[in-house]
């Protein structure tokens, strides 16, 4: 069924109207007809909505059930994650979206081969990958669409985690001692995981986030490249926080 995200006070009246890039995929793809029902996502509640009426610009839907539905995890993961080479990242917000990732921070570091001196340029990335954080959403049943915030300098992300002091997991291929075991001993509600480019992080960085309390871990004997790194930090994560079962 397809699924229409908006915010709580979009709906009036038990109608919803949906426009912009979903209404022309829901009238040019699906071909919806009068009558047919959708998934209505709010940040507060999930409904079931027949669409009433059908325009140029807009559908109308109406609230038909309420449901009790929560696909969201108890505890909050932000990715901040390197940018690679090429639609790597594309796939990296796909995964981890589908993992249960509730935030993103495109990094910039002292091994980022790519070059985003180009706002246009810029922007373009960041429309494209939020496009995809919705369409994984819809595609995995969340109750939200992940943010993707804006490109950062590990500097600016330092500052962030200052004032937020999420627990930080940054997995580094020349740890072989610290464990993400050793680290999960206990379930903490914010989780920061920091995960370097093609060329891994420099050791200024490591000490960087060292200082602001930052675990630094091994992820095993093997190297695991940089789009394979997140996802299984994630999925790490959320084993040992109860949320994959």
């Amino acid at each position: 069924m397809f699924r229409y995200f908006c915010a709580d006070d979009n709906i009036i009246d038990d109608k919803v109207v949906i426009n912009g890039g979903d209404l022309k995929h829901l009238k040019t793809i699906l071909r919806a007809k009068v009558g047919d029902e959708v998934s209505i996502v709010t940040k507060s509640n999930e409904f079931i909505a027949k669409i009433e009426e059908i325009h140029s610009d807009e559908i109308v839907c109406s609230i038909v059930d309420r449901l009790d539905i929560n696909n969201e995890t108890a505890i909050n993961i932000t990715l901040c994650q390197g940018i690679p080479k090429q639609a790597k990242m594309e796939t990296i917000i796909q995964q981890n979206v589908e993992l249960g990732v509730k935030s993103f921070i495109p990094l910039i570091t002292e091994r980022t081969v790519v070059k985003l001196n180009d706002k246009d340029r810029e922007q373009k990335k960041l429309d494209r990958w939020r496009k995809i954080a919705k369409e994984s959403s819809k595609q995995s049943k969340r109750n939200i669409v992940p943010v993707v915030e804006d490109i950062m300098t590990v500097k600016e992300l330092i500052e962030k985690i200052k004032k937020e002091a999420p627990v930080v997991l940054v997995p580094y291929e020349l740890e072989n001692v610290s464990t993400l075991k050793d680290v999960l001993s206990y379930v903490k509600q914010n989780y920061y995981i920091i995960i370097g480019p093609e060329g891994g992080f420099d050791i200024k960085e490591i000490e960087m986030f060292k200082n602001v309390g930052a675990y630094i871990v091994t992820l095993g004997k093997r190297i695991l490249r940089t789009e394979t790194a997140g996802v299984v930090t994630s999925a790490v994560v959320l084993y040992a926080c109860d949320e994959m079962v």
